[in-house]
């Protein structure tokens, strides 16, 4: 057996030590909505009041539903801006008689005026996805008047990518401008309910990470790494926000339950990604399989194989003669597998459908790999080999949640 399985040769990964269940019907039922006061603050566009502009905006998007509804190939787009007191409509070449005469009737409530436009909103549709081969591109983003293209890159090289070949053979013109990617307003490092597996959170005894969805009776939960907490504690989301009551805990198979509001998914991608996936079923691990990996810490990291399957070891931290049975893989390519922090994440099988299957929960790592080997991670050392508890066994009395 590898030689990381010797005694203290496995090492628990929660980070640096800091100093009730619900329903979804209960949730959903016990949260009265009140009244909106609506907008506040200086209003736009010389409007006496936001009542006014919003009721100028109501009759234009009316309109505006009309104008599209009835749009053929040379539409561009519209313009509803309530402080412009019109609705424009772009068109490429001749709109035709219905068009023209629906504008004449629209404009007997709402002033809406026909320009022209020199492409049409399909052929921008069209270029827009030629651009996204453009080095550093964050977005495409067709004109509303129908005049061209707004590219923007991030990096700070606008005229590297003003000279890409995407941009010169493209067949609308291209304004190239500097920006940075959008970020999401919840991601692993900041989770929002309903909450999913991959993401940061915190207890008494450290940063670890969610794993999996499951049901209790009628009343959603997180399962997650045993060593991430003690029974009765709280956890708090890595934004500091309540999470739930941690309970069921068993030390020797490395798992526990957090009383979260949660959904079957999980997040992909870097550790301050928002990108999720859906939770399809759970899967029996083989040796020589390929599987995924998903920490707060670390991030998504794939290239990693099962190698062993119904481990007992001794692990650093957990006050267990034995833990497991777990499952070993490494990362075949040399680099991290896990890192501090990513205790409890999910481990993961991706499926032909788009969704992933549920394999285990994070315990462990070993084989310490240098910070190049493990780009992005927010905790360090990386470990080239995982330990996870498999699901089969950290789920029986409980029932996943699928997506």
């Amino acid at each position: 057996m590898h030689r990381a399985l010797v005694a203290a040769g496995v090492v628990v990964l929660v980070a640096a030590s800091l100093t009730s269940p619900t329903s979804a019907a209960s949730a959903v039922d016990a949260k009265p909505v009140p009244t909106g006061a609506g907008p506040t603050g200086a209003v736009p566009g010389g409007f006496a009041t936001w009542s006014e502009l919003i009721e100028v905006q109501t009759r234009l998007n009316a309109a505006a539903d009309k104008v599209e509804a009835a749009k053929n190939t040379g539409f561009a787009g519209i313009v509803a801006a309530p402080e412009n007191r019109e609705l424009r409509v772009y068109w490429k070449g001749d709109a035709g008689t219905s068009v023209r005469s629906l504008v004449a009737d629209l404009n007997r409530d709402v002033p809406v005026r026909l320009l022209p436009a020199r492409f049409s909103e399909a052929e921008l549709a069209s270029a827009a996805r030629g651009l996204t081969s453009v080095p550093n591109v964050v977005n495409a983003i067709p004109k509303v008047d129908g005049s061209g293209i707004q590219l923007t890159v991030s990096g700070g090289d606008s005229a590297r990518a003003g000279a890409a070949r995407a941009v010169r053979d493209s067949t609308v013109p291209v304004t190239v401008v500097a920006g940075e990617k959008p970020v999401a307003t919840y991601n692993r490092q900041a989770d929002v309910p309903l909450y999913v597996g991959g993401s940061r959170f915190r207890s008494p005894i450290g940063e670890c990470t969610t794993g999996f969805a499951i049901f209790l009776g009628s009343n959603s939960a997180m399962l997650t790494a045993g060593h991430c907490g003690e029974n009765g504690q709280s956890a708090y989301t890595g934004a500091g926000v309540w999470l739930g009551s941690i309970h069921s805990k068993n030390t020797c198979q490395d798992t526990m339950i957090i009383s979260a509001y949660s959904a079957g998914r999980i997040y992909t991608g870097d550790p301050y990604s928002g990108n999720r996936v859906a939770v399809g079923g759970a899967a029996s691990n083989r040796v020589g399989n390929w599987i995924t990996t998903s920490g707060a810490t670390s991030g998504e990291r794939n290239s990693v194989q099962v190698t062993a399957t119904g481990l007992l070891t001794t692990v650093d931290g957990i006050p267990c003669g034995m833990v497991g049975p777990l499952i070993q893989a490494r990362h075949t390519g040399g680099q991290c597998a896990v890192a501090p922090g990513d205790s409890g994440g999910p481990v993961i099988a991706y499926r032909t459908d788009g969704k992933v299957n549920a394999l285990g929960t994070i315990t462990a790592g070993s084989d310490p790999v240098p910070d190049s080997a493990c780009p992005g991670t927010i905790h360090t050392p990386g470990y080239n080999y995982v330990y996870y508890a498999p699901i089969p066994i950290t789920v029986r009395g409980t029932n996943l949640i699928f997506a």
